[in-house]
């Protein structure tokens, strides 16, 4: 450790700054590179010449891992054959650890300098995640699975937009809830094709054609939905001509973002499909979750072999409760710490939504944890859930054993 040059690189989309640290805490001088390949190779000459300056046997690196801006720098140092031989370990930092870890220095101005002299410090502090690996099979899939779950918040994001909009048009849509979905053929025909005045206007039975005709005679009771819209119209408030115009124009055009994702969504699954059959692996043995979870939950956790245990692995991903305690004071009511893996923790949650359905095991389960509490009933038990999924999915990958105890709902 006392041979050890700490190194820490605040970086943004044109440079990067770095703060050379020894063991004892010594800063050791700073300085900004262009984020660029040579802005890179000149900090690789520099921190060459410091090893032997003053005759370090390792290094370490970190950056924060903020949007996609390290990204460049991580791959060069971690692929520098020029550093293997100081046993070079590169840190990508949460910027929750960096930011709770600033909290310390209350004194220090944010400056990009004292930026980069706190990751320094916190990397030479030690008890931090795993070193970057430039040499895994599996990022590309990990990029793949990590803009699904980008889309996935986009699509919700813009049906929330659709909603609010909706709102202003039918501000009894939601309470009258006519249709089973609002995104089905019919419900959206009747919110775009048609105003208020006009659906006002139509008779009981041109109203009833048009639902049986739109909907392909589908509608078991089309009567209820036809004196559901009515009373919609009925109550609603009524929007003055010009924003009446200008709320259908972003209605309709929220609808055209809204396919035009799902449909980016459904090639990307079938891309991760693809990608995914080069790994051999158990987890598609699990009834229910599929190949894009699998694959998902694959490329995020990588190596299990890296977690001392299945508790190692929760932790990674944020599943896990802080205690309270003081005294005799034991807290009932903790927060899950949500610090892990953004998308391992999204894929296990929702992997373990598809389990409650498809397995007997997981849906007693989903089921005795929702009696449990009068509020946040689901939202409580899909994430507990999720946290006993953790230990089947350590055992699979960590044995290479196939899920044979399939149960139907």
């Amino acid at each position: 450790m006392e041979k050890t040059l700490f190194v820490g690189c605040d970086v943004s989309s044109t440079d990067f700054v770095v703060c050379f640290m020894n063991h004892q805490g010594d800063e050791l001088g700073y300085k900004t590179y262009s984020n660029n390949l040579p802005g890179a190779r000149e900090f690789e000459a520099l921190l060459l010449k410091m090893m032997g300056q003053y005759s370090f046997i390792s290094l370490k690196i970190a950056t924060e891992a903020t949007s996609f801006y390290d990204l460049h720098l991580v791959e060069f140092l971690s692929s520098s054959v020029s550093l293997e031989k100081f046993q070079t370990q590169i840190f990508q930092l949460n910027p929750k650890i960096v930011s709770n870890f600033k909290r310390a220095y209350i004194d220090k101005d944010k400056t990009d300098i004292n930026d980069s002299f706190v990751i320094a410090d916190r990397l030479r502090f030690g008890r931090i995640s795993e070193p970057y690996e430039n040499n895994k099979p599996y990022l590309p899939l990990r990029r793949l699975t990590r803009y699904r779950f980008h889309l996935v918040e986009t699509i919700a994001r813009e049906k929330t937009y659709f909603f609010t909009h909706l709102y202003l048009k039918y501000s009894n849509f939601s309470l009258e809830n006519p249709f089973t979905s609002v995104f089905g053929t019919t419900s959206l025909s009747i919110i775009t094709e048609f105003s208020p005045e006009e659906l006002a206007q139509m008779t009981v039975e041109e109203l009833m054609d048009f639902i049986v005709k739109k909907g392909r005679n589908h509608f078991s009771e089309p009567q209820k939905i036809v004196k559901a819209i009515k009373s919609m119209v009925s109550n609603s408030y009524r929007l003055k001509p010009g924003l009446s115009s200008s709320v259908d124009i972003i209605l309709t055009t929220c609808l055209h973002t809204i396919k035009t994702l799902e449909h980016s969504l459904k090639d990307i699954d079938k891309a991760i499909e693809r990608e995914f059959k080069a790994f051999p692996n158990t987890l598609q043995s699990i009834k229910g979750i599929g190949p894009v979870y699998s694959a998902a939950l694959f490329s995020e956790i990588g190596d299990v072999n890296k977690y001392d245990n299945q508790a190692a692995l929760a932790k990674q991903a944020g599943l896990t409760w802080r205690k309270f305690q003081s005294g005799n004071f034991n807290a009932q009511e903790t927060t899950m710490t949500k610090t892990g893996n953004k998308y391992l923790r999204y894929y296990l949650v929702q992997a373990a939504n598809m389990l409650r359905v498809h397995n007997k095991e997981y849906k007693d389960f989903y089921s005795k944890k929702f009696k449990e509490v009068n509020k946040h009933q689901h939202k409580r038990a899909i994430v507990l859930t999720a946290r006993k999924f953790v230990r089947l999915l350590y055992a699979l990958l960590k044995k290479g054993q196939l899920y044979l105890h399939n149960y139907q709902q």
